[in-house]
């Protein structure tokens, strides 16, 4: 199920428009890597793509050192542009167990990431980094795996633009069933893990609003879908 945070970071990585660093936190029923996979999938089918690096502290390790593989893996990884990716993107795992040596030497890394690179902080939700790292970052909150979305009501199908647009006009809100409509058909094509599937899929969204700004009728807007 992708939440609204992935479908508007999938949205910002399509337009290009990600920002460099996102300092992600999560709450006791969030899994952070399983969120990020989740992502990735809406952007390559591949599982172990190479212009994706995820960062995790040695099980014999309490904090990140600057002789920590993964420090030494992540700054390897910034010498290389993308290879295929529009981003090369890295996770680093408990980024609060970052130690203070490490942070500070990685905030020239977090201040000029190259434009082609998209880094996220994963991190508990009471758990602090260091301030001028947190200062860097934009902060978003991983939803729960405990999270209830309107997903869990029975999808909306319809056969043809003219029978969704028959249900529109017999709804006591017409404004919010085409919302939830063009929302679960965003959802489901992330869900499908396929980028052409995601790419197709936005640029009939792109149509859609610009239908929209033009004032099409509501027919040919929905036609877009079918």
């Amino acid at each position: 199920m992708s939440s609204s945070l992935t479908q508007t970071l999938l949205l910002k990585y399509e337009k290009n428009q990600l920002g460099s660093v996102y300092l992600a936190k999560y709450g006791e029923h969030a899994d952070p890597k399983e969120w990020g996979h989740d992502f990735l999938k809406a952007i390559t089918p591949l599982q172990d793509h190479p212009d994706v690096l995820w960062v995790e502290l040695d099980k014999k390790e309490n904090s990140y050192k600057v002789e920590s593989q993964g420090i030494l893996d992540l700054l390897k990884f910034l010498n290389y542009k993308a290879f295929e990716l529009k981003k090369k993107f890295i996770f680093i795992m408990d980024a609060h167990l970052l130690s203070t040596v490490v942070s500070n030497k990685l905030l020239k890394v977090f201040e000029e990431l190259p434009e082609d690179f998209c880094l996220f902080l994963f991190a508990p939700k009471d758990e602090n980094l260091l301030a001028t790292v947190e200062s860097r970052a934009i902060k978003v909150l991983l939803p729960s795996g405990e999270d209830k979305t309107d997903y869990d009501a029975p999808p909306l199908e319809f056969a043809s633009a003219q029978e969704l647009l028959a249900e529109l006009k017999a709804s006591e809100d017409e404004l919010l069933l085409e919302k939830k409509f063009i929302e679960e058909r965003l959802n489901k094509t992330l869900k499908s893990a396929s980028f052409k599937a995601c790419s197709e899929e936005l640029e009939k969204l792109k149509h859609y609003s610009e239908s929209e700004a033009f004032n099409n009728t509501k027919l040919s807007r929905l036609s877009l879908f079918f």
